[in-house]
């Protein structure tokens, strides 16, 4: 009697425990806040759907609710908007952070670095000045593209199969970005562009289990997840002693060079100067150094991994429709005979037809949600009437925007890669209805130079190559909940007849 008594109590005990559980976690809406969309499964809430069925239940939740609504997925509410609240969270910066902490523990990483803004205004400055000597860098990129290429592809007279695609193109765009970033001399060593080249991914390593732990409290998933961290592990450091390294060297000499010639000393044409002109640069200074060190790689997280995916999918994009292949072949053919090989910035203009082809393939990203931001003023007010609070995370709803049939036409769903060839519109041009690159004054000043560096490559392959899917169809994105990444299969490349 008294062991029935015992396992009794347990159960209730165990039963009272949930309904704590569930009434802590039930999500709180305030007056005037967008509606929450209903859920069936306690504490889960729209975890499911939003990890397994992401683009049909936003698109019936947009159906429904509108433009704003809120779900609750990982024990948080969360708000999604789209359109012209999306567009209002661009616009006021004041009110909105992105929120790159809730995807890696950059102050953990990056230990040196306390003040993100200060760096990302510091890189978008540099950006800036690059995007300014757009021109005076197209040798370079044109030069180490072709390297790349023949390094990791090479001779394809026998067809070639390749798997791991995203990161063959890392390991290509790593060797002009490296040259570019920290200068010729640093870049001539293997590891240093071998750590270009895997940096994005050793970092992605990180966070690779999904948030369960926030269905307790988010910051217990925060706690379990950079554990590795906290025990002195830092996949950051590797590449921080290999970049120290060879960079120490070249200041030292870059310094003395300045002292000697002072009026006549001649700026090399890479970041890494950008970086040792700065006031406060100090390379004897350990702490300064090693600051700078981290802003550098801010830099390559930012530039090289984003630039390699979005080549990936319009690799695969042409490998799955010859018809395109070809079209965009005998306009490479063209420009190529007109500049005799030798690329400048008007020959890259004048790829109508690849330009037209890289904003659709950026429209077709299919991210279902971007650009995550946290409320961080004390409430925001849209111009819908609805109210999100301090602390809210805001998700913008990017897949309706991009396939807009109000923006794109009735066929708005459909890749036609040369759908903007007469539209004024280039994959570098910012606005409401293409908000791949952000939006207002902070959308991503990188972008200029990014689409340059890609188009550059894709017509360099194009003219080597005739590349195709080992299956002879499109293949399919891999999705993990709202997110997408490229393809995961085989391509064959073979060399133009």
């Amino acid at each position: 009697m008294d062991e029935v008594s015992t396992e009794f109590l347990a159960y209730i005990i165990g039963i009272i425990i949930l309904i704590i559980f569930y009434i802590i976690k039930l999500p709180r809406i305030g007056a005037n806040e967008p509606p929450l969309v209903p859920y069936t499964i306690p504490i889960l809430g729209h975890t499911y759907n939003y990890f397994f069925n992401a683009r049909n239940f936003f698109k019936k939740c947009k159906e429904q609710y509108g433009e704003c609504f809120s779900i609750y997925v990982f024990g948080r509410v969360m708000t999604i908007v789209s359109r012209s609240s999306l567009n209002e969270v661009f616009i006021n910066h004041k009110d909105f952070k992105l929120a790159l902490s809730e995807f890696l523990p950059f102050d953990m990483l990056f230990e040196n670095i306390s003040d993100f803004d200060k760096v990302t205004q510091l890189n978008a400055k540099l950006v800036k000045e690059i995007t300014g000597k757009i021109d005076s860098y197209t040798p370079i990129i044109q030069k180490y593209l072709l390297e790349g290429i023949d390094k990791f592809i090479g001779d394809c007279k026998d067809p070639k199969e390749f798997l791991s695609i995203w990161e063959l193109m890392n390991h290509i765009i790593a060797l002009p970005m490296a040259n570019i970033i920290v200068g010729e001399e640093v870049a001539s060593h293997e590891d240093v562009v071998k750590s270009f080249g895997v940096f994005v991914f050793d970092i992605g390593r990180i966070r690779t289990i999904p948030p369960i732990f926030s269905f307790i409290h988010p910051k217990l998933h925060d706690f379990v997840t950079t554990l590795p961290l906290r025990f002195g592990w830092n996949p950051i450091l590797h590449h921080q002693k290999i970049m120290i390294n060879h960079i120490k060297p070249v200041i030292e000499k870059r310094i003395k060079e300045k002292k000697m010639l002072d009026k006549d000393y001649k700026f090399y044409n890479d970041t890494l100067e950008f970086y040792i002109s700065q006031p406060d640069f100090d390379y004897s200074n350990p702490k300064i150094f090693h600051y700078y060190i981290d802003v550098l790689f801010v830099l390559i997280f930012g530039s090289v991994g984003t630039t390699s995916e979005i080549i990936t999918n319009g690799i695969f994009d042409l490998a799955g429709r010859p018809e395109c292949l070809n079209e965009l072949y005998e306009e490479a053919m063209i420009i190529d005979k007109e500049c005799n090989g030798s690329i400048t910035l008007p020959d890259v203009q004048k790829m109508k037809k690849l330009d037209s082809f890289v904003k659709e393939v950026l429209r077709h990203s299919d991210d279902t949600l971007k650009f995550l931001h946290k409320v961080t003023s004390e409430s925001f007010t849209f111009s819908n009437g609805y109210t999100v609070p301090k602390g809210r995370r805001v998700n913008l709803y990017m897949d309706d925007v991009l396939k807009s049939k109000d923006a794109y036409g009735d066929d708005a769903e459909e890749f036609k890669p040369f759908r903007f060839v007469n539209a004024n519109s280039s994959a570098s041009k910012v606005d409401r209805n293409y908000a791949v690159f952000g939006g207002g004054k902070h959308a991503c000043p990188g972008r200029f130079f990014a689409i340059h560096e890609i188009k550059l490559i894709l017509h360099k392959l194009i003219l080597k190559y005739n590349i195709k899917t080992k299956s002879g169809k499109i293949e399919n994105k891999k999705y993990i909940g709202p997110i997408s990444l490229p393809p995961k299969k085989a391509l064959i490349f073979e060399n133009r007849k």
